[in-house]
């Protein structure tokens, strides 16, 4: 259901997370034999609540999340919380706001969680069943403190109490889904796996972006590997397709459960794309010096160890310190341009994050700052003309949602408003004015060098890869309009060219070149580069002269003149003479060609009557002199 929330709940150990959710829909969170022996939640736990349809509300589905409340577990609470659209701090009302009570609201706060409702659990044991004002003001306080989670309503609780009940999920019901930036592909990070008899492999997780649907293969970007989905459930229902923002656990096809783990990115294939190093704004929680520090590092269910380089520091418009560094992580990271991350050091918290640049690119410190300083403003006009400047022979698009979190159609609109780049629109590559300089100094001075070069988009290309058609096209176009060459039966020609005839020159030059090549002569395409001339058109002129029989195909990207062939043939037939036959290692004793020579001039000797192939050796037929 679209309408589907994801509720996270965090607080500090034993203040009633997990007696909530049971109180809330019955489920005890507290699964294990150790949890119930201590009393505390050791692991993410999983339930849902579903609120009946209503006069004033439409039905929804809540899905809670319950994280681990003690400072040893935080990288279990982080894994959980990631995903979340409303953000459940529950403070026991005797004890305030404690260590972890903190720690987890800087961590909803950091992951952008943009809403959160304090619940003061065991209101029932207060002498007055009252929320004490002096404990309403320190939340108040916590809370003005923080960038991006803002307090809804601050309420009592009691598992005991049922009128508390309803009032929290009146709220529920009410609290509209937040909106999400539309991200146009599947994204889902592993949260469990596990394995169920006649089932096989199951994880679940949160649709971050996209939908995925039962009949589509999907990519685990970290095995890079594909597989397919058996089933798909939404809280014990099965369904046809999940969509962004609903929990859903996915009945794999052809692998094994323990081959996948807490922290994985499934995905569509060819959609994103990993890096161990990746460029990001730090926002410090504590004073110290990061640069060169190895941490832990958190995005999205995944933990791993990185290592941060800083580039630059900055200060906000509320005078806050940012800074743009680089992390070298012992992973490889599939993110996405915007997206959180947290950094730990040992047992703290100490700094959030954002990915701005998730994909390597060979750019030098200071380069790379300038470019970081645009991402960071999200000045995405600036910073696709400065990477069409570093990327000197066009940069792709193609990437655009990974690296900007913008659809390919957003992309293009911001590249049409550069009116000094060039843009192949069907390719998704920008280029810009000094790539296109380039392209053409490249074609003219083809033209200087040989002035009876005979050009097309596709043979320029042939040397120079990194351009696209289009792209040469244009810069073709741009040279004769401005009277630097010529246009004659589709092909670009010097402006000293003096060809007459086209066809009979192509045919003539194709000729004399095979033949002067002799035994050994070069393949069409090399051929024609060498020469400097369109391969469709030459192609052409060489089907006519095989035609007439003036130059024989013997392999595939073999080809030599008649009268070549008919003089090696002769020289065959002699060496048969003097020594009884011929195979490939006589031949290799006399010429030192290679082999694909050797094989297509000896097979040439099947075509007569009087020679007999016996395992690779060639003989006459019959007795005496042929």
């Amino acid at each position: 259901m679209k309408n589907d929330l994801i509720v996270g709940l965090g607080g500090h150990i034993d203040h009633g997370k997990t007696s909530l959710v049971k109180a809330l829909n019955g489920f005890d969170g507290d699964q294990r034999t150790e949890e119930k022996q201590r009393g505390i939640t050791l692991d993410i736990s999983f339930s849902n609540l579903s609120l009946p349809e209503t006069k004033t509300n439409p039905s929804r589905n809540i899905s809670f999340i319950d994280v681990p409340g003690h400072e040893k577990l935080i990288k279990n609470m982080i894994a959980g919380a990631f995903s979340i659209d409303v953000f459940l701090l529950i403070i026991d009302v005797r004890e305030g706001i404690k260590p972890q009570s903190i720690e987890h609201l800087q961590i909803a706060d950091i992951l952008g969680i943009p809403l959160a409702i304090c619940i003061l659990s065991k209101i029932d044991l207060l002498p007055k069943p009252q929320i004490p004002p002096n404990l309403k003001i320190k939340i108040t306080d916590t809370f003005s403190n923080l960038k991006n989670t803002k307090l809804h309503s601050i309420n009592p609780f009691s598992i005991y109490d049922a009128q508390t009940h309803t009032q929290l999920k009146n709220i529920l019901y009410s609290i509209p889904k937040p909106i999400k930036k539309t991200i146009p592909f599947f994204r889902y990070y592993i949260d469990r796996s596990f394995s169920l008899k006649g089932l096989g492999s199951i994880v679940t997780g949160s649709i971050l972006s996209g939908s995925v649907d039962k009949n589509e293969q999907i990519y685990i970007c970290d095995l890079d590997l594909e597989v397919g989905i058996k089933h798909i459930n939404n809280h014990q229902e099965s369904v046809e397709a999940g969509i962004t923002g609903q929990r859903i656990a996915l009945n794999l096809k052809n692998i094994q459960s323990q081959n996948l783990k807490r922290g994985f990115l499934l995905s569509k294939k060819g959609y994103i794309r990993g890096f161990d190093t990746i460029d990001v704004v730090i926002y410090p929680l504590i004073q110290t010096n990061l640069h060169n520090t190895n941490v832990d590092f958190f995005i999205g269910a995944k933990k791993c160890s990185a290592k941060i380089s800083l580039l630059q520091e900055l200060t906000d418009h509320q005078n806050k310190t940012q800074l743009l560094a680089t992390l070298k992580t012992s992973e490889k990271i599939f993110s996405i341009f915007d997206e959180n991350f947290i950094l730990r050091d040992g047992k703290r918290t100490i700094a959030g994050g954002k990915i701005l640049n998730p994909i390597t690119d060979p750019m030098k410190k200071k380069q790379k700052c300038i470019y970081l300083n645009y991402l960071l403003k999200k000045d995405f006009k600036n910073a696709f003309l400065f990477c069409s400047s570093v990327h000197k022979h066009g940069f792709g698009l193609i990437s655009s949602t990974q690296r900007f979190g913008l659809t390919h159609q957003d992309s293009l609109k911001i590249a049409y408003s550069l009116n000094e780049i060039f843009i192949d629109a069907k390719n998704l590559i920008i280029y810009h004015p000094k790539a296109f300089q380039k392209i053409q100094t490249d074609i003219l001075s083809t033209f200087e060098k040989n002035k009876n070069a005979l050009l097309s988009a596709t043979s320029i290309q042939q040397k120079n890869k990194w351009a696209s058609i289009d792209f040469i096209q244009n810069a073709l176009q741009s040279l004769e309009q401005k009277d630097k060459i010529n246009k004659h039966q589709n092909l670009w020609i010097s402006k000293k060219n003096n060809i007459k005839n086209i066809s009979e020159y192509l045919t003539n030059i194709i000729y004399d070149n095979i033949h002067s090549q002799g035994f050994t002569p070069l393949a069409p395409y090399d051929l024609y580069q060498s020469l400097d001339i369109d391969a469709k058109s030459a192609d052409k002129a060489l089907k006519t002269l095989c035609s007439s029989k003036k130059i024989i195909r013997l392999q595939h990207n073999l080809f030599i003149t008649q009268k070549n062939l008919s003089v090696f043939q002769q020289i065959m037939r002699s060496m048969i003479e003097e020594y009884g036959y011929i195979d490939i290692a006589i031949l290799k004793q006399k010429f030192v060609f290679s082999r694909k020579y050797l094989i297509a001039y000896l097979d040439s000797l099947d075509s007569f009557d009087d020679i007999s192939n016996t395992q690779g050796k060639r003989t006459f037929k019959y007795k005496g002199k042929k």
